[in-house]
């Protein structure tokens, strides 16, 4: 049965970059106006040629989406805790720097994940159809998704790769990543809560990976756009991170010095000077990046945030396998709990 099977994956793993290709996903070299030439032609056409969103988002929309995602939880505690905000600027660099090799991030996330999604790569595939479309959530800079090209190749099973991102920067790296291997790429700038309503009625089944970006939301709220993304008759794929498996007060010191890089920008957007009107920041043990303001802008002061606020920046939470399983049971009745008894825990969700 589905619904909250335990898989004890003993697939053989993969090796990044191997490559074993299937002949549907190569660039025909004749004719040499064929449509998969086209689509593979370059990032800016295929980006034009969707008509929907191929202007990127200015400094202005992401002031808007700051003060827009802005949301009392509590008296005098706000949450800010949007990770769309993450990615502009110097932000996003202080971002990909902070997941450099060999830096404790790398060491205590990344480097488990990768070994995870090795694992259970060839059981994510056995789940997929024939043909599907591949979308790709937040692909990122580590590439995590050779796993699943190498796992669909090995099974010859046809798919489109459409990778979706806000920043034009990690979207044109995962287009040229993916169409150097002779892959079909489709990418999509976009923000997650404006995909499902931008994508074409689907003539395949959509499989939709989140990953890890999973952490950065609540539950339920990521849960129920996941679905929607999804469409009929759909799989997604979620990982989490399980805190009774990892050293937690590491994590916690980890996100406590390299959080605040992240947090300044972002408080940038709302007028803020990070470096006077903040008196303090911490990292909770649920990771959660909170910080206390001393001065506010009149701005925010209209809305009722005032000095002294408390404001939620940035969240990677980390459940229990319980919690995690639980989360998803309420709201996907079908779902495949992936857990190789690793750091790691993923789940296959269907619609």
């Amino acid at each position: 049965m589905w619904r909250g099977r335990i898989v004890r994956s003993s697939a053989p793993h993969s090796k990044c970059g191997e490559a074993a290709r299937s002949p549907w996903v190569q660039i025909p070299p004749s004719p040499p106006k064929s449509k998969t030439y086209r689509v593979q032609e370059s990032y800016n056409a295929t980006m034009k040629n969707q008509g929907f969103h191929g202007q990127p988002y200015g400094i202005e929309w992401y002031k808007n989406r700051a003060f827009k995602s802005l949301e009392q939880i509590d008296d005098g505690v706000w949450d800010y805790s949007d990770s769309v905000l993450v990615y502009i600027g110097a932000a996003e660099e202080d971002y990909e720097s902070i997941q450099q090799i060999d830096s404790p991030y790398y060491k205590l996330v990344t480097k488990p994940e990768r070994s995870y999604l090795e694992n259970i790569a060839s059981t994510i595939a056995d789940e997929l159809p024939d043909e599907s479309d591949f979308i790709d959530l937040g692909p990122g800079t580590e590439h995590k998704e050779q796993f699943l090209f190498d796992a669909l190749k090995r099974q010859k099973k046809h798919f489109i790769y459409k990778p979706v991102d806000i920043s034009n920067k990690f979207l044109g790296l995962a287009t040229d990543y993916a169409r150097d291997q002779g892959i079909v790429v489709d990418p999509i700038l976009s923000p997650f809560e404006e995909l499902a309503t931008k994508l074409k009625k689907p003539g395949r089944v959509r499989f939709v990976s989140l990953g890890l970006t999973y952490s950065n939301y609540s539950p339920h709220k990521i849960l129920n756009l996941l679905k929607s993304i999804t469409g009929a008759e759909g799989l997604a794929f979620i990982n989490s991170q399980i805190r009774d498996r990892i050293d937690m007060d590491k994590l916690v010191s980890m996100y406590t010095k390299d959080g605040y890089v992240i947090m300044k920008t972002k408080l940038s957007l709302l007028g803020l000077n990070p470096d006077e009107d903040i008196t303090s920041h911490y990292c909770d043990d649920g990771i959660r990046l909170w910080c206390a303001l001393r001065n506010s802008t009149s701005q925010l002061k209209q809305i009722g945030i005032m000095p002294g606020t408390k404001l939620l920046v940035l969240q990677s939470l980390r459940p229990t396998s319980e919690s995690l399983q639980q989360d998803i049971a309420d709201v996907f009745p079908r779902y495949r709990i992936l857990d190789t008894n690793e750091p790691f825990v993923g789940a296959i969700l269907k619609t």
